[in-house]
């Protein structure tokens, strides 16, 4: 990328001669320090974000002249922004009985929110019945919804003509739309009057789960057939999802996702288009998924950024140029740094991870209440999340100004950025074949797995900060505790429901039409003659199931490693009545240990380490001694690089003299290699410092005490 430095302003610029002014006392300031290492921020998306922007830096920027509602819709689909709609408030709800969900729903639909999402468990999603599935699919990830009862229920009391309902189909749309148009029937609500989504993703599916249940082709010519009869009988339903929530899920950077999502949309307009569907009718029947994570401005770009490649995209499938203005975006806040530890925390992060959203100009969004992580939600938490969309739309105003970023240099800028390095990855896969090949050859989840990797690393050496988490722990207060159902019962009860249920009802299963509305049309009679979502899976293929498998992306969290060292500590301190406990061995004055003290608390406190650090010592003997009588099992000793030399062979020979198992530890490394290797000679076991894996040191930790295995 360009730096502000590398503009073509001449020195005659009045700009560049600020510039260079500015940069002069900078360097100044920085006393030798490199200004690329001081002052210039890298992000997973392999940004260079600069402490100034100037106009010098949107010369590359060929976006700036497009206004709201324009081409390529950059600064949103609406002249108006919000003003002419505002985005829906779309909350998922966690609840694995089609009741509960129901339960949740009302409450909630009476207070704020205006949509329902409905996401199927993996069962449903798959096809199976609860009978025929594997362990855990039943009830997970979502709610089950076994037949049309199940679906009645789930839905019960919702207008279904006056409130979007979005569903998520799995990868084929066939099973879950004859149980929803049947029951729109049966309600008497016209299928012309349901707004909302019935999506299937293929794509997504199959790179969530690592299998499909038929061949893409048999996929696509259903995804096909329902976009058609849509189109012409439900014109207010969108038929095509693209999770790109799935990458963020597993450590994706921004660049990442946005790529995945074009090369996605890519393989449905190439593969609908074959099947007779135009890329106009694709582009207003399409629905985006993405995550919005804690880079704040990086975020709001990326989805300014998406719709600029998106409209791209559609011109070189020869759609109309306001094609990509009937594209819908929705967000959910980013599950990656969402945390079990200080979960109050999680408040403030999906506030601002929300404003990201709304920024960027989504269309429909969820806002996790701060429990999500847990795998349940209660009213309370709900109500909050719920109430950060009416703040921002009401209290905050974000609804009044149409791209309230724009104009900015720094986004204006970073949006260009991000659309670059997406559409050079997004190049990259379709080179390599497309998405599908990717997936196939692992080359989506190698790229995908090492960004997560690079991540996961920042948080261990909190390069990358958790507050709360690897960051200013707080030990007294209690972790949330997962509340997921008990699947394996759940799934018995399912079965055993299920089984008579269907037994009881005469469902044709054979001869069925092969012609898409024809096929639909007996679906649909099925689901109303209480056909099951197995049943209705047979019937919208011709094929017997044959799954095609990959490895699936994971799901990670970042701060999965640190929990686990806090509960083990805590599991530590029930077991022995006290916490791990690391002596402090401040030494001299306060100005010479304070800086190291203060870091070595909390180095140990985001372990769950109790530090002993209440007086301080003159000589190393007093303090090896003070240490060894402590009972400690770690011994840290705090001072100057200065000290160092005479003090540090001192008190390790002095502690392991009397007990070789208390690890003794420097904090502070210092540059030389041979001190460190004569330090380590001397008796000392470890350096904590900025560049230590603080998740590392402290594990190894535990595991030597017993309290981790």
């Amino acid at each position: 990328m360009a730096t502000i430095t590398e503009t073509t302003a001449t020195p005659a610029d009045p700009l560049a001669a600020a510039f260079a002014q500015w940069r002069q006392t900078v360097d100044a300031e920085l006393q030798g320090v490199p200004f690329e290492k001081k002052l210039v921020t890298r992000t997973p998306e392999g940004i260079a974000l600069q402490p100034l922007y100037t106009r010098a830096d949107l010369a590359p920027v060929s976006h700036l002249a497009a206004r709201p509602g324009e081409a390529p819709f950059v600064r949103g689909n609406h002249a108006l922004g919000y003003r002419a709609q505002a985005w829906e408030f779309c909350q998922e709800i966690a609840a694995c009985r089609a009741h509960d969900f129901n339960t949740a729903l009302r409450a909630d639909l009476m207070q704020g929110q205006n949509s329902v999402a409905l996401t199927p468990d993996a069962a449903t999603r798959a096809g199976l019945d609860p009978d025929e599935a594997e362990g855990g699919s039943v009830g997970g990830g979502g709610v089950s919804l076994a037949d049309g009862e199940d679906l009645a229920a789930a839905l019960q009391g919702v207008a279904l003509d006056a409130v979007p309902v979005h569903v998520r189909a799995g990868a084929d749309p066939l099973p879950l739309a004859a149980l929803y148009l049947a029951h729109a029937h049966d309600r008497g609500v016209s299928w012309e009057a349901l707004s909302g989504s019935l999506t299937a993703d293929p794509l997504g599916e199959w790179t969530e789960r690592g299998r499909l249940p038929v061949s893409l082709d048999a996929l696509y010519d259903n995804l096909a057939g329902w976009t058609r009869w849509a189109a012409s009988h439900a014109p207010r339903l969108r038929t095509i999802g693209v999770n790109a929530i799935v990458c963020n899920d597993a450590g994706a950077s921004a660049t990442q996702e946005l790529a995945f999502a074009l090369a996605a949309a890519v393989e449905y307009l190439r593969a609908l288009g074959e099947r007779g569907v135009p890329a106009a009718t694709i582009a207003e029947r399409i629905r985006f998924q993405f995550a919005t994570g804690p880079q704040f401005f990086v975020e709001v770009a990326k989805y300014r950024a998406f719709r600029l490649l998106w409209s791209r995209v559609l011109a070189a499938f020869g759609a109309p140029v306001d094609a990509a203005a009937r594209t819908a975006i929705h967000a959910r806040t980013s599950r990656w740094n969402k945390t079990m530890l200080d979960p109050h925390v999680n408040l403030l992060r999906v506030t601002t991870e929300g404003l990201s959203a709304v920024l960027g100009g989504v269309d429909s969004l969820h806002i996790a209440p701060f429990d999500e992580v847990t795998g349940a939600a209660d009213d309370f938490s709900r109500r909050i999340a719920r109430n950060v969309h009416t703040l921002l739309a009401e209290e905050f105003h974000f609804t009044e100004t149409a791209d309230p970023a724009g104009g900015s240099w720094y986004v204006e800028r970073i949006t260009d950025d991000l659309a670059r390095k997406a559409w050079a990855l997004f190049q990259d896969l379709e080179k390599r074949g497309g998405l599908p090949a990717s997936l196939r050859d692992g080359y989506i989840q190698k790229i995908i797995g090492a960004t997560a990797g690079e991540k996961t690393d920042a948080i261990a050496r909190r390069r990358t900060g958790l507050v709360g988490t690897n960051l200013f722990p707080n030990l007294k207060e209690k972790p949330l505790a997962a509340k997921t159902c008990d699947l394996g019962a759940l799934q018995a009860q399912r079965a055993r429901a299920v089984r008579e249920r269907r037994g009881a009802s005469a469902v044709p299963v054979e001869a069925v039409p092969s012609v898409w509305p024809a096929r639909l049309s007996a679906a649909i009679a099925a689901a109303r003659d209480g056909a099951t979502i197995g049943q209705l899976s047979r019937l919208a293929h011709d094929a017997a199931r044959h799954e095609i498998v990959i490895e699936p992306l994971p799901v990670r969290r970042a701060a999965t490693g640190f929990e686990l060292l806090r509960a083990a500590a805590d599991a530590y301190a029930q077991r022995t009545g006290a916490r791990p406990k690391v002596f402090v061995a401040k030494m001299g004055p306060v100005l010479q240990h304070k800086a190291r003290a203060d870091f070595t608390a909390g180095f140990f406190a985001v372990g769950g380490f109790e530090l002993i650090a209440k007086q301080a010592f003159d000589s190393a003997e007093a303090a090896a001694e003070a240490a060894i009588a402590s009972g400690a099992p770690v011994a840290v000793l705090c001072s100057t690089d200065d000290t160092y030399p005479v003090l540090t062979p001192a008190f390790a020979r002095a502690v392991k003299a009397a007990d070789a198992d208390i690890a003794v530890v420097l904090a502070g490394l210092p540059n030389d290699p041979a001190v460190v290797a004569s330090y380590r000679d001397a008796g000392v076991d470890e350096f904590i410092h900025i560049r230590a894996s603080v998740h590392d040191v402290l594990a190894k930790f535990l595991k030597q005490i017993g309290a981790l295995k």
